[in-house]
Formats: structure tokens, sequence, C-alpha cells
């Protein structure tokens, strides 16, 4: 017998397979040792098949769950003694989640689950930081001054590079710049 796999994505093929052996009358148990597959996941596929036929495989959509619904799935968990896989067959939640919030439920009550988590990667600091619009007069003076002599330096800058070329186009030697 191979070892079990852990940790890995299975493919349709394989539950398809999984599901053609147990129509065979073989059990999760041979199953597993035939696929080379954990017979918890194996158990899982088989539920999946035998609540929801084979539209249990497909895989399901990123919910964005409310307060609300979170509470709803972990009363069905704690209250009514359902196991994470029966509970995430009934509703669109893997039981990896469904675990996830009982055991926030279990260490820190049922107001944990209104914590929204920040979804994606934050945002970079792009570039520079925006500059802040002066609110005084003076300061509005001083960033209009500070404007003016970085374009007069620009202009210095440009007027010495053209004379500078049009010398060397006519054969002159270029005056020495002011830097």
């Amino acid at each position: 017998m191979e070892e079990t796999r852990k940790n890995k994505k299975h493919n349709i093929t394989e539950k398809l397979q999984a599901v053609e052996l147990y129509k065979q009358g073989l059990g999760a148990k041979r199953i597993s040792s035939k696929l080379s597959i954990c017979r918890k996941v194996i158990d899982r596929w088989l539920n999946a098949y035998k609540v929801k036929g084979l539209s249990g495989f497909n895989k399901q959509s990123n919910i964005r769950a409310t307060a609300e619904f979170k509470q709803k799935i972990v009363k069905e968990v704690l209250e009514n003694h359902l196991s994470y896989d029966s509970v995430s067959l009934i509703y669109p939640v893997s039981p990896t989640t469904v675990y996830t919030w009982v055991t926030k439920v279990k260490e820190h009550g049922y107001s944990s689950l209104m914590e929204m988590k920040q979804r994606g990667r934050p945002p970079k600091n792009m570039g520079r930081p925006k500059k802040k619009e002066p609110e005084t007069e003076t300061e509005k003076l001083q960033a209009e001054v500070e404007y003016l002599r970085a374009e007069n330096a620009y202009l210095k800058k440009l007027r010495a590079l053209v004379e500078e070329r049009e010398s060397r186009e006519s054969g002159r030697k270029p005056k020495p710049s002011n830097h």
C-alpha cells in the first residue's frame, strides 16, 4: 500500500473514481487505500456525493459572510451537535472555516464573529507622499517662492545647454557654465 498524501489538491477524476468504487460496494477505508488518499477526504467526498450528488463536487463560490450568517452556522454546530463536514454540506462554507468560527466563539464569544478582516494585500506606498495644501498666507507665499526659484534654476540650466549646443554647432568655444 502506498503512503497517503497530505495537503494535495485533488482533481475531479479522483473524486469520480472514489464515487465509482463506492457504487461498486467498497467502503471508505478500502477506497482510501486503493487510491492512496486520506480516509477523511474520501469520507468528505462520499458525504458530499450522498447529499448533493455530483454537484457536491463543484467548487463553492466565495461568499462574504455576515456576522448573522456565521452565528447561524456556529449554532448549528454547538446547539444541534452537527459536525463541521455536515454543516459545510448544508451551507456554502468549508469545514475549516466552520471550525475557525466555532473556535473563535468558544474562546471569545459570539461578538468575535463581528470582526471583519481586511481582505487582500495592503496597498503599497507608491512614490513620494502627496503634498499638503498650504494653509496660511505665509505658507502660500513660501510655496510660491520655492516654485519660482526652481523654475528660475531650470530656465538658467536650459539657457546654458542651448548656448552650449549653439556654440558646438558654430565651432566656437563654449563659455564656462556657472553651476
